[in-house]
């Protein structure tokens, strides 16, 4: 990782602390935040502000995974079907597309922008789903379920 990459890591954490003392999104926080995520933060707050984050707790380890349902860049919404939804592929087939994507916060995302801009082409270190993770659990906005640890470790291997 690159030492600028590095001081934006350094500037968003210190950001999210301010964000997570306050439970609140100050002016300073957003402009901070607008700065560092300029394309994704409407998104990311978007996201939040639907209460589409869920928080999943082992309940013997307090280990902590999101479910961060998909974004929609138009603002239509999907019906969801379970986990996964059907869309037509170019050949006419049926492909699916994730309705939720797994998320750890710190770490990883199971989108394909997470795999593209952050991974592949290091453009950047987040993605809207990472965001809006962070955003949720700070502000206290997250849908928390407690679940045994064994179903916790299922979900982790359904991604």
């Amino acid at each position: 990782m690159m030492a600028e990459d590095l001081q934006l890591r350094k500037v968003f954490d210190d950001v999210m602390a301010q964000v997570e003392e306050a439970k609140d999104l100050r002016y300073e926080s957003v402009e901070s935040l607008s700065f560092l995520f300029d394309k994704v933060l409407d998104k990311a707050v978007d996201i939040v502000q639907n209460s589409c984050v869920k928080r999943v707790v082992g309940e013997r380890s307090g280990r902590e995974i999101f479910q961060v349902k998909a974004g929609r860049s138009t603002g239509a919404r999907r019906q969801s079907k379970g986990w996964l939804q059907q869309c037509h592929a170019a050949d006419g087939q049926h492909a699916e597309v994730p309705d939720e994507y797994l998320v750890l916060p710190f770490h990883y995302c199971s989108c394909h922008a997470f795999q593209f801009e952050v991974i592949n082409r290091g453009e950047a270190f987040l993605c809207k789903h990472i965001l809006a993770a962070r955003l949720a659990r700070a502000l206290g906005m997250t849908m928390t379920y407690v679940v045994k640890d064994e179903l916790l470790a299922q979900v982790l291997l359904a991604y």
